[in-house]
């Protein structure tokens, strides 16, 4: 089961949530793509996903 990805932030519950996949070679959490969520509001939310 995947996690799903907020459709607004969890801590200032803005809805400008950014989205964006990162390269293997630009992460060191494993060899395969990867998901970065961040609050273009706040800097206190940001998350991976797979």
């Amino acid at each position: 089961m995947s996690q799903q990805i907020p459709s607004q932030c969890p801590e200032c519950r803005s809805l400008n949530v950014r989205v964006r996949r990162v390269s293997p070679n630009d992460h060191d959490r494993s060899e395969e793509w990867a998901t970065r969520v961040e609050c273009g509001d706040c800097d206190e939310y940001s998350d991976w996903f797979r």
